[in-house]
Formats: structure tokens, C-alpha cells, sequence
């Protein structure tokens, strides 16, 4: 019964822990989002009442740690902030178009977001 009661509990935390670290990502992505569509339209974020970086830190239950998330926000600023303004090599008759969709999901698929992340949790 013991044993079977400790698996329980591991497989808790593993689950626990893994769901803590996607929900981490996601609110990266979502930081990298806000911040560089907000620099090319500042009535971005107010005008999609959007409350998806809340839910994330809801559904990782950091919701009340402002110290994780405040790392969180600094590195994304740290890393994505530029995103909105990176060229690229489309080209369209209308005039050029950003990629910050495509670059914040490739910071969000990123391994250096995933080694913060775990070096974030293990303090």
C-alpha cells in the first residue's frame, strides 16, 4: 500500500512539475506577444482584453508569486524585445510585414527559455 501511495505522490509531482513548466512558456510567449505588437499598436493589449498571461499563472500556480513572474517578464523583455522591429525577407505588394508571431514562437520553442525555466525552479 506504502509503495503504491509513493507512486501516486511521484507521478503527482512529475505532473505537477511539468505542468508548472509549460505553463511558465506559455506565459513567456504571451509576454513576448503583448510586448512587441504593443510597441507597433499601443492599443493592442487594452483593446483584445485578453487574459491569457493571468490563466497561465493561474493554471501553474504562480499566479501569487510576483518574484517568478517578474523574472519571467525581465528575461522575455531581456530576449524578445527587439521582435517587433527585426526585418525579414517577405515581401508584399501592400508593404512590409512583421513576424513576431513566428520569432516569440520560436524564443517559446526555444532550449535557452527551457534552461531558464529549470534554473528558475530549482531556486
Amino acid at each position: 500500500m506504502k509503495k503504491h501511495i509513493l507512486l501516486l505522490l511521484c507521478c503527482y509531482t512529475t505532473t505537477y512539475s511539468q505542468k508548472k513548466d509549460l505553463n511558465i512558456k506559455k506565459f513567456a510567449f504571451n509576454q513576448c506577444l503583448i510586448l512587441n505588437y504593443t510597441k507597433i499598436d499601443s492599443t493592442f493589449y487594452s483593446d483584445t482584453n485578453d487574459a491569457s498571461t493571468v490563466q497561465f499563472s493561474v493554471n501553474g500556480n504562480f499566479d501569487e508569486d510576483n518574484e517568478l513572474k517578474e523574472s519571467i517578464n525581465n528575461y522575455t523583455v531581456l530576449k524578445t524585445s527587439n521582435y517587433y522591429s527585426k526585418k525579414n525577407n517577405l515581401h508584399f505588394e501592400s508593404g512590409d510585414k512583421n513576424i513576431i508571431f513566428c520569432n516569440c514562437f520560436n524564443f517559446y520553442e526555444s532550449v535557452e527559455l527551457d534552461k531558464f525555466i529549470k534554473k528558475l525552479l530549482k531556486r
